[in-house]
C-alpha cells in the first residue's frame, strides 16, 4: 500500500509505503564501543560518580541519604552557545541522568527517570529566566549512531536567544489550524488518538503517547501533554507518571528493537509566551534504526514504512 500522509504536529509530508520495510538487507555485523555491557563505574569515564572532581561548574546536583549525588546537571565543556556574544548566545548544560556507568533508558529504574525530569524541569526554570532567552532545547543522544560522544547516561540543555526553525514550524501549523477551526490542535490529536486505539501506547491523566499517523522518522513515537503546562510547571504527579511511562515503554521498545540507539527530543513553548500559545509540550522519541537515502536528501519528501498500529501494539504499556 502507498499514500501520502501529512504529519498534523509538523506539517510534514510523507509517502507512506508498507513495503519499504520488508528490503532485503546485507547482513553486517555492527560495531559500536556503546555495547553498553561494561561495569557501573569505569575509571575513565568523567561522569562516573567518583571521577567528577574535574568538573568545573556542577549546576545542581541530586543526592541520596548518605549524601552521594545520583544525578547532576554541569556546564557542558565543549558548549553549544556560550554568553560570548550578543549576536547568537545561550548556556549549555549536560544532565548526568544516573551515577551508573552502564545506565541507559532501557534499564533505569523509576526512581532514576524521576531524578531525570525533576533536574530537567529545575534546569529549565533556571535557564530560561536569563533576559533575553526565547527557547530551551532539551534533547537525548543515545550511543554514537545518534550523536552521543560519551556512553553514559545524560542529556543535554541549550538555552538560546532565538526559537529553533523546527520548532517556529510547529508553532505556524498549530496557530494555522486554531485560525482555521478555532480549536487547538493538540486536544484534537489527543481526543482523535483515544478513539482511534490502534495506535495508542499509553493513555494516562497527563499524558498520551502514540504511534502517529504520518512522521518522516520510521518507527517514531509521540508523548503529548494533555494540560496546557510548560517543563517548569510540571508536578510531583506529572513527573510520576511520566517516570512510570518512560520505564515501562523503553522495556517494550527493547523488546522489539533491541538495544538501538535512540533520539529522544522534546519541545517545549517559547520562554516568551505570547509566541505559540497554541503550542503543547511534547517529546518525539526517534529510534535511529534507518537513516535518510538520497530520495529524502533530493526531495524533501519522507519515506516511512513501519506500521503504526503494529508499533503501538508491540510498545503498549498494559
Amino acid at each position: 500500500m502507498k499514500e501520502i500522509r501529512k504529519d498534523m504536529i509538523t506539517g510534514d509530508i510523507v509517502i507512506y509505503s508498507s513495503y519499504r520495510n520488508k528490503r532485503p538487507l546485507d547482513k553486517v555485523k555492527a560495531t559500536s564501543e556503546f555495547d553498553n555491557k561494561e561495569d557501573e563505574y569505569s575509571e575513565s569515564c568523567p561522569f562516573c560518580r567518583g571521577n567528577t572532581s574535574n568538573i568545573k561548574e556542577i549546576k545542581e546536583e541530586i543526592k541520596n541519604s548518605k549524601g552521594e549525588w545520583l544525578a547532576m546537571s554541569v556546564a557542558n565543556k565543549f558548549p553549544i552557545l556560550d554568553l560570548s556574544t550578543n549576536e547568537i548566545f545561550g548556556e549549555h548544560e549536560v544532565l548526568i541522568e544516573t551515577y551508573r556507568h552502564n545506565g541507559s533508558y532501557y534499564n533505569m529504574t523509576n526512581e532514576e527517570f524521576k531524578n531525570t525530569f525533576t533536574l530537567i524541569k529545575n534546569r529549565y526554570r533556571e535557564l530560561s529566566m536569563r533576559k533575553g532567552i526565547e527557547y530551551v532545547s532539551v534533547f537525548k543522544n543515545s550511543k554514537r549512531n545518534a550523536g552521543a560522544s560519551l556512553m553514559h547516561p545524560h542529556s543535554q540543555m541549550v538555552s538560546s536567544n532565538l526559537i529553533p526553525p523546527e520548532i517556529m514550524k510547529e508553532i505556524k501549523v498549530s496557530d494555522a489550524y486554531k485560525n482555521e477551526t478555532d480549536r487547538n490542535l493538540y486536544e484534537d490529536l489527543v481526543e482523535m488518538e483515544i478513539k482511534n486505539e490502534d495506535r495508542l501506547i499509553y493513555n494516562g491523566k497527563y499524558f498520551l503517547a502514540f504511534v502517529p499517523h504520518a512522521t518522516r522518522y520510521n518507527g517514531e513515537v509521540r508523548i503529548v501533554g494533555k494540560d496546557d503546562l510548560n517543563v517548569d510547571q510540571w508536578s510531583f504527579e506529572h513527573i510520576d507518571e511520566l517516570s512510570y511511562l518512560f520505564k515501562n515503554m523503553f522495556e517494550n521498545m527493547e523488546k522489539y528493537h533491541g538495544d538501538i540507539p535512540f533520539n529522544v527530543i522534546l519541545h517545549s513553548k517559547t520562554v516568551n509566551k505570547e509566541i505559540g500559545k497554541e503550542m503543547r509540550t511534547h517529546f518525539h522519541i526517534v529510534p535511529r534504526k534507518y537513516n535518510f537515502g538520497g530520495f529524502e536528501l533530493t526531495t524533501g519528501l519522507y519515506v516511512c514504512g513501519s506500521n503504526p498500529a503494529d508499533l503501538a501494539k508491540a510498545f503498549r504499556i498494559k
